[in-house]
């Protein structure tokens, strides 16, 4: 009987030791992780992008936004068979091949100025970002789960893009400071540093346990993805509503560049600082949320809020013209219109299967992309029209489609 109890002692030891290190490995996976994504964040051009796509490579807006329709289109190429990729082989291996693909974006726009080097350097950058998306929230999801704390999914989901915000926050200023005294060139060679780092990251993290379903045909997996969203409704209404409301706020982020260079020829040395100060509030709101839904505040108000608020700073900024006052309204639309897909976290991820989670996440981000490579072109031609009136229709269309909201408190 005291031999039983000693053997049983020492099982339960082991076991604690085990759970201890595997805990240990998958916090370990999420803080390499975080650090991943600020070094993709730290891009340098995200200020003065604009001025590097008009100025530096001659572009009209309207050849800017077919060149960001195209980005559109290509990521949607790319966005299932990354998926596939991650979900059949390894998300280790996915973000090492995302790593490597970065580091050549930096010298297809920087060699020299051409606008076929830019072609080449839109595909390496959507088949970089066609790699983590999805496979990064995959990662996230499945180290808590294999740690037993799947209920912080929407809290380390926001730490892990807010790395990404942090990255663009520091980034954005130095960028308009180098490219104002140096160069626009030199500051998209420079890009090389951070994305370098970003990749010797990808090689530390560990492998996590995969279950044998995982290990099925690419075209079983396909399939099954999209028989998900098909059928499954809460995933639809949720998928519908985060992407419409976010395409939307997208469109200001590409814009507003362009906005206050027109309206009110604002020096693009200050163009860095408006962007950190856009992404700090987008930080700042992604961070909050979560803590906000912790305390029992209600998920489906919530995004109502995160939804009116930005739909009226569109109307505003069609109306006001006093730049300060526009500048305000751009960290209040951009900073919770897209923040506002964190409460979708937890709904989303309990709508999908284990086994198949990257490609259905991945196909979501193709229905935005289609959407996004359809209406481009579309915002570039009405943009040179009357950009105050296009600001004016997003907020009612935002208006029109929180009003119209299907989603019920138990979807979030």
């Amino acid at each position: 009987m005291s031999m039983f109890h000693k053997k049983s002692s020492k099982a339960k030891l082991v076991m604690s030791t085990m759970d201890t290190i595997q805990t240990s490995k998958y916090k370990s996976n999420i803080i390499k992780l975080y650090f991943f994504n600020f070094f993709i964040g730290f891009s340098l051009i995200s200020g003065i992008l604009i001025p590097f796509y008009l100025i530096y490579g001659g572009f009209t807006f309207f050849e800017f936004m077919l060149l960001q329709s195209y980005y559109a289109f290509i990521v949607i190429i790319f966005e299932i068979p990354c998926g596939i990729i991650a979900d059949r082989f390894s998300k280790k291996f996915t973000l090492m091949l995302a790593g490597l693909s970065y580091l050549f974006v930096p010298l297809a726009y920087g060699i020299i100025s051409n606008k076929i080097l830019f072609l080449i350097g839109e595909t390496l950058f959507a088949f970089s970002n066609a790699l983590i998306s999805g496979t990064n929230e995959a990662i996230v999801y499945e180290n808590l789960k294999q740690a037993g704390k799947e209920s912080l999914i929407m809290k380390t989901v926001a730490k892990n893009d807010g790395m990404f915000l942090l990255g663009v926050i520091i980034s954005a200023p130095l960028g308009s400071i180098l490219a104002n005294l140096i160069s626009i060139r030199i500051v998209v060679l420079l890009m090389i540093i951070p994305y370098f780092i970003s990749l010797i990251i990808t090689f530390t993290i560990q492998k996590i346990s995969r279950s044998d379903d995982i290990k099925k045909k690419s075209i079983q997996i396909l399939k099954s993805g999209f028989k998900e969203l098909r059928k499954n409704k809460i995933l639809k209404i949720l998928v519908f509503e985060k992407i419409t409301i976010e395409i939307i706020i997208v469109f200001l982020v590409y814009t507003y560049q362009y906005y206050i260079l027109l309206e009110f020829s604002i020096p693009i040395f200050y163009f860095g600082f408006i962007d950190a100060g856009l992404t700090l509030s987008q930080f700042t709101f992604l961070n909050l949320i979560p803590h906000l839904t912790n305390n029992s505040i209600d998920k489906k108000k919530l995004l109502l809020i995160n939804t009116i608020i930005p739909g009226i700073g569109y109307i505003l900024i069609a109306i006001v013209n006093f730049a300060p006052a526009i500048i305000f309204l751009f960290l209040i639309v951009i900073g919770l219109g897209l923040s506002r897909y964190i409460i979708f976290i937890n709904g989303i991820n309990r709508q999908i299967k284990e086994n198949n989670r990257t490609t259905i996440l991945s196909t979501i981000n193709v229905i935005s992309g289609i959407l996004k490579a359809i209406l481009y072109p579309l915002i570039g031609i009405l943009i040179m029209f009357n950009i105050n009136f296009l600001y004016l229709i997003f907020g009612i269309l935002i208006l029109f489609f929180a009003l119209k909201s299907k989603i019920k408190k138990e979807y979030l």
